[in-house]
């Protein structure tokens, strides 16, 4: 638990240099960086046997997903997930957290 702590800081500290950048800083070398800070955290999650739950497409599962919203779409199957609102994860065969999602209604 502490070496998952400890890297869990490392990724703080680069969020703490990426509020330091002046505001005359070009706006896609500041997105750069936080896309690397993104991926430092999703393998930082990867390689503690966290992963996210595909939702976009897949058949509405209660057991992974919750449903926040329901919408009449005429191209999707009744019960389709359309929408993403919050990913959902899971770390091995446990739910950490279900994905908020928008649902096809017909």
């Amino acid at each position: 638990m502490i070496d998952l702590l400890q890297e869990l800081l490392l990724v703080v500290d680069d969020f703490d240099r990426a509020l330091t950048v002046e505001a005359g800083e070009s706006a896609a070398n500041y997105r750069k960086g936080i896309e690397l800070i993104h991926a430092k955290l999703n393998d930082l999650l990867t390689r503690n046997g966290v992963r996210p739950i595909q939702a976009l497409g897949e058949d509405f599962d209660p057991n992974l997903h919750q449903a926040v919203i329901h919408e009449v779409s005429p191209g999707h199957r009744e019960g389709e997930v359309i929408g993403e609102l919050r990913r959902g994860y899971l770390r091995g065969d446990r739910l950490l957290r279900p994905a908020m999602v928008k649902v096809a209604k017909a």
